[in-house]
């Protein structure tokens, strides 16, 4: 068993030597511990540990040998340091929760291994590794857990999710990220207290539920969001994506395009409601950009052409106010769930005869100028705004085209 921990626990000797002096406790806990079960890969892990040393004791024992030392998280416990390029958080054991209505959770330090690992989120996530003998403690049965592909609490479901209501989303991103079947007592009490998702910040939700999208296939966490009903609680809006259509989005579309999976789930919504529910979510100015641009594009896409059938311009318009990639504009396409099946004939047959890569102009800014003899500004702009529409109406041109319209029309 200590084999598959020896790798880890040689990287902090240095913290490891000056705990065991004073006589502290110092354990490897949460991901790391389980993902080197599972085999997983870890080059430059962040690890976290746990000590029965208070967070002052830490960080007087840390910062004699540690590069860096940072004390965000101080008052919940947690000391967070870095030796060459190993980065790490020491934390008091601790349990913490939130009070009914309050979205910061409560901490109290303990001096028990157990008593910190009872109050983790699942069973695969409490376990932890004595770093002086490299003992191996798994109270709750976590090792079994994982090998038998089951999701459970250390505490009863009610306890884990009443304490913390963001693990009802982690439950989807472990059971879709570990294969993990959760039991039925997490399903049962997952629906009765979805409605306290609520109380949980939105930068919380947004970070985990970006998670969840960049696993390689998030689609069984997204069937027990379902299951649950959980996604309404986060989004205000039912969803109509169905799982085939997710699951087709998910093996074609990378887990680095987090954010446009996201786009998906937003598709129908009014540009209002689209605004209002990313701000609610507290993305970036970046991520709602491109969420809202992507969507737009969907919408477009779903209301069908201005007369019966689409045209040329039409699909060019469309796939440039995308801004994504032409295979990545047709993944969302499918993965919304319209009746589109017209809209990609027209663009295939269009894409069989012409470049859809880019709009833009073949001439470049600084070849405009030298052609019109004109300085830098907005008139250098409207030029080739002015060719970008050429090129959306009638399809490709030469360069050799593109100076003799903009001779013909712009030369004075």
């Amino acid at each position: 068993m200590t084999e598959s921990f020896d790798h880890l626990r040689n990287l902090i000797t240095p913290i490891t030597e000056r705990f065991i002096q004073e006589k502290y406790t110092l354990f490897l806990v949460g991901g790391v511990v389980r993902d080197a079960l599972v085999h997983q890969k870890i080059e430059s892990p962040d690890l976290d540990l746990t000590t029965n040393a208070t967070p002052d004791q830490i960080r007087a024992l840390v910062e004699p040998v540690a590069d860096a030392v940072w004390l965000q998280g101080e008052r919940f416990g947690t000391i967070g340091l870095r030796i060459g390029e190993t980065r790490m958080e020491i934390t008091t054991h601790r349990s913490e929760s939130y009070t009914s209505s309050s979205r910061k959770p409560s901490v109290t330090f303990s001096l028990n291994l157990e008593d910190d690992l009872s109050r983790r989120d699942f069973t695969v996530n409490a376990m932890a590794i004595a770093v002086d003998s490299g003992n191996f403690f798994d109270p709750f049965n976590g090792k079994s857990d994982l090998e038998n592909k089951i999701l459970r609490t250390p505490l009863s479901p009610f306890e884990s999710f009443n304490d913390d209501p963001l693990r009802i989303l982690r439950a989807a991103r472990f059971s879709a990220g570990y294969d993990l079947q959760p039991v039925q007592e997490i399903v049962d009490t997952a629906k009765d207290l979805a409605e306290r998702i609520l109380i949980v910040s939105a930068e919380r939700i947004r970070e985990e539920f970006l998670k969840l999208l960049s696993l390689e296939n998030p689609t069984k966490g997204f069937e027990f969001l379902e299951n649950v009903n959980l996604l309404a609680k986060i989004f205000s809006f039912e969803s109509n994506l169905n799982s085939e259509n997710l699951n087709k989005m998910f093996s074609l579309l990378p887990p680095d395009k987090a954010v446009i999976r996201f786009s998906v789930f937003f598709k129908g919504l009014s540009k209002k409601e689209v605004k209002d529910s990313l701000n609610r979510l507290r993305m970036s100015r970046e991520e709602k950009r491109l969420i809202e641009t992507v969507v737009d594009f969907l919408n477009s896409v779903s209301k069908g052409p201005k007369s019966e059938k689409w045209t040329a311009e039409e699909i060019r318009r469309l796939i440039d106010l995308s801004h994504l990639s032409l295979e990545e504009s047709i993944i969302l396409i499918e993965a919304s769930n319209s009746d589109v099946k017209d809209f990609l004939t027209v663009l295939d047959n269009l894409r069989s005869v012409e470049d859809l890569i880019s709009f833009e102009p073949v001439l470049t800014a600084q070849e405009l100028m030298e052609l019109l003899d004109i300085e830098p500004g907005p008139l250098v702009g409207e030029i080739l705004s002015w060719i970008k529409e050429i090129r959306l109406c009638e399809g490709p041109i030469s360069v050799d085209e593109e100076r003799n319209r903009v001779l013909s029309h712009w030369k004075k």
